[in-house]
């Protein structure tokens, strides 16, 4: 998957977005979306950035395929009343988490 276009369609589906929902969702056209998907058209930082928030990847992760630390600020805001082993301890626990529900 080397393209932008394919990194949104692929995570769109394993999102469980239809085309028509996403493109409601970031204010396009299905029409558009669908060029986006193919390849045929580009689109604007705004709007690359207001899907990539939709569908829960950083921008990063869109164009080049591969992901950086992208903070969210309810998880980190939360987080801030741990001290730094009470997060080491929770960031494992997730690890662990993640991984099995990915198994």
């Amino acid at each position: 998957m080397n393209y932008i276009g394919e990194r949104i369609s692929h995570i769109r589906k394993a999102r469980g977005y239809s085309q028509k929902r996403l493109a409601d969702l970031a204010g396009i056209s299905v029409q558009f979306l669908s060029d986006i998907e193919n390849n045929k058209k580009g689109m604007t930082v705004t709007t690359l950035k207001h899907i990539a928030e939709i569908l829960n990847v950083t921008t990063d992760y869109i164009i080049y395929g591969i992901e950086t630390e992208n903070r969210n600020c309810i998880i980190d805001t939360a987080l801030d009343i741990f001290s730094n082993a009470e997060k080491n301890k929770i960031k494992y626990i997730l690890e662990i988490f993640i991984s099995t529900i990915l198994q």
